[in-house]
């Protein structure tokens, strides 16, 4: 009989049971004068909870064509970089080794049960307590659980509440800082590369918000507009917008979200990977009395955050509105309503009705990129967690068991692991390059995510495929086969004539102008920033037409276009402009189409301000890339009198759902001597015509086995 010390701070007896280890605790304790014994007993491995003989412990397959596993993963990045190779595992060599513990009160289950599961349990849910953080009110407690005497990471209180969502008394309960021996790395980093596993499995996350302390008022309030959404069958919004104290709930929606653990990626991560959850959040009592505990359903968050997006913050006349603006921003910044809203924000796989597939039902898995960029808006007190979190989330079967490493660095692993697995947005992101180790030079291929990188969300184009195959890479070039479109010395790349630019720049003003005496028209006070790029973005888009526009607006967010009202919006209002009608007058006059206008240019200039090189002045420009009025692009180029360039596209991006990552490749020569070895200058995203008519152009267009380098 062994023996195992170190988690929480209990000692346990180690005895073999079949080909479980049975944790017994050495000594008894009382709760409240009654005989109660809490166990943490190690009820199976990890291994176990991987139930199910088809759940994938690899890459998720987009196409019977298509398999990035994990062993395709990890022999590609081998040779790349020994470094960051030896950091991994693979989650199906260890699944059998990690341990997996419950806290169980008497009697506790034997090992598994008879279907070779282990037992329902619940999984916490929490802000890690720290000298540098702790609530404010009713901290940390020590309450005896049975036989183990350790000190609770919650509050007494919640503990109380915790077990009373248990269905039984025997029902488990998983803790991370009680059921993980803290003191085994080799353990620790194992147990939190397969957490999305134990959190997926829990019949039921409580999320416990303890820095937040309601008064009785708001208490009686919210639970007022949880019987009213339950008796009404309904979570939706307007069922608390009925309510004639709006601006009440958005207050107080707004102190619960201002918690602590809706900052924290390894939260955000529990929330996402789960498929139950509940809320507690305390209510003040009288001092003499205990705090009462308020429970919530995730529904209902969502409402309330419904609530809040859909608040006027502006339409008041009041300084209440405004004062809500800033939380609030603060919240959408971080990306958290994004995540409630649509729960695969984060970029989890998950499954697609494809029409034109043979067997209907096609897998995508989002970026390992875009969720990283995403965690980036989240804390950790280890930089190297988000690599893990990321990791579990897309499913690729690796687990991260290396030594804590900077953002920048976790960015750059995690870029490698990407395009090992296929993922196309590494090739598409528009941010600084990376610093290399022992390197002055910085990537010009391989590139941070940039802040307006991955925004598109409708339809498909929030969703990734993966790359028919992986290009040959290093850290210091990538080899792409590309199709050749134009550089800057050729006429046939156009800027917007100055017609256009006087009718675009009437719009984009007298859109701002409008927008500060009628907050109806908020949306115009977006063109203020980068105000010239976005009017000679709109200009060149003017030139290509409005059935152009339209079509293109359609291939973009997959909305319900071709429209001819906005076609008709178009011509209304630039045409207004030759006509000598007063800008607030014709808004007036076609409201509905001014909204639907702006919408659209918003849509087609969002992607066009991000700052790719402001030393170069990038601008837009379009050019006719086929014979029908719809084979015309517009993208951001150096202005013609910067070095050479060449636009070009890699070959691997040609897929329609790539529309909506920044894909075309600004160009530049290394050497006159090395006629196939480039740098980038930038890249830029490509609106209008379908990309697929490039792949018919001319055998002379394809460039083979272009070396881009650092």
């Amino acid at each position: 009989m062994g023996e195992l010390t170190g988690v929480g701070r209990y000692t346990f007896h180690v005895r073999p049971d079949g080909n479980q280890c049975v944790l017994r605790e050495l000594e008894r304790r009382k709760i409240h004068d009654n005989e109660a014994q809490e166990q943490v007993i190690v009820v199976g491995s990890l291994q176990a909870l991987n139930c199910g003989a088809d759940r994938p412990m690899a890459a998720i397959p987009v196409s019977a064509n298509h398999y990035f596993t994990a062993l395709n993963v990890y022999a590609t990045i081998q040779p790349i970089s020994l470094a960051f190779a030896r950091d991994f595992a693979f989650k199906k060599d260890v699944a059998a080794e990690a341990p997996f513990r419950l806290i169980h009160p008497t009697p506790a289950p034997e090992g598994l049960r008879q279907d070779g599961r282990p037992p329902s349990f619940i999984a916490l849910s929490y802000c890690w307590h720290n000298p540098q953080w702790a609530p404010d009110a009713h901290p940390v407690d020590t309450l005896p659980a049975g036989a183990l005497n350790f000190s609770w990471p919650i509050s007494k209180w919640m503990v109380q509440s915790l077990l009373l969502e248990r269905t039984s008394p025997s029902e488990g309960i998983w803790i991370d800082q009680c059921c993980i021996n803290q003191d085994e790395p080799v353990e620790k980093a194992r147990t939190i590369g397969f957490m999305n596993l134990i959190y997926e499995q829990a019949r039921l996350v409580v999320v416990v918000l303890e820095d937040v302390m309601i008064d009785a008022a708001d208490g009686a309030l919210l639970e007022s507009l949880m019987q009213k959404c339950s008796s009404q069958g309904s979570t939706e919004s307007s069922v608390l917008l009925e309510s004639n104290s709006v601006h009440h709930v958005v207050r107080l929606a707004l102190k619960i979200f201002s918690a602590r653990w809706f900052t924290r990626a390894w939260c955000n991560h529990e929330l996402l990977v789960s498929r139950n959850h509940v809320f507690l959040m305390g209510v003040s009592t009288p001092p003499e009395d205990s705090p009462r505990i308020l429970r919530m359903t995730l529904l209902f968050i969502s409402s309330l955050i419904l609530v809040c997006s859909n608040y006027d913050y502006t339409g008041a006349k009041d300084l209440y509105h405004s004062k809500l603006m800033e939380p609030y921003q603060k919240l959408r910044q971080r990306g958290f309503l994004h995540i409630i809203l649509n729960p695969f924000g984060l970029g989890a796989g998950y499954n697609l009705i494809d029409e034109n597939s043979a067997d209907s039902t096609v897998h995508y898995m989002k970026s390992p990129v875009e969720t990283l960029r995403n965690l980036s808006k989240f804390g950790a007190t280890v930089a190297a967690d988000k690599v893990a979190i990321a990791l579990n989330i897309v499913g690729c079967g690796l687990y991260y068991s290396g030594p804590d490493r900077s953002e920048h660095d976790c960015g750059l692993l995690l870029s490698v692991i990407a395009l090992a697995a296929g993922d196309p947005t590494v090739l598409c992101c528009t941010g600084a390059g990376y610093n290399l180790s022992g390197n002055q030079n910085t990537t010009s291929w391989i590139q941070q995510p940039g802040q307006l990188d991955f925004a598109g969300v409708a339809g498909r184009k929030g969703t990734h495929r993966r790359l028919d195959y992986v290009p040959a890479f290093t850290l210091n070039k990538v080899e792409l086969d590309f199709i050749y479109l134009v550089s800057n010395t050729d006429t046939t790349l156009r800027i917007a004539s100055q017609s256009y630019i006087t009718q675009a720049q009437w719009f984009i003003d007298g859109c701002i102008e409008t927008s500060k005496t009628d907050a109806m028209f908020r949306l115009g006070a977006s063109f203020t920033q980068a105000r010239r790029t976005k009017i000679l973005v709109v200009a060149c888009a003017l030139e290509c037409g409005p059935r152009w526009i339209n079509e293109a607006a359609r291939a973009k967010t997959s909305a319900d276009y071709p429209d001819p009202d906005l076609e008709e919006a178009i011509r209304v209002f630039f045409a207004g402009h030759e006509e000598g009608y007063s800008f607030p007058a014709l808004v007036e006059q076609h409201r509905d189409s001014y909204e639907q206008l702006t919408d659209v240019l918003e849509t087609l200039t969002l992607d066009y301000v991000s700052p790719i090189d402001d030393t170069l002045d990038w601008s837009p420009a379009w050019l006719p890339i086929g014979a029908t009025y719809m084979d015309k692009i517009l993208f951001m180029c150096p202005p013609s009198q910067a070095q050479p360039f060449y636009a070009a596209i890699p070959t691997l991006l040609l897929h329609k759902d790539y529309t909506d990552c920044k894909h075309l490749f600004l160009l530049s020569t290394v050497n006159a001597a090395a006629s196939n070895t480039w740098k980038v200058l930038g890249k830029s995203l490509v609106f209008g015509g379908d990309l697929d008519v490039l792949s018919t152009l001319e055998s002379s267009r394809l460039w083979k086995g272009q070396k881009i380098r650092t």
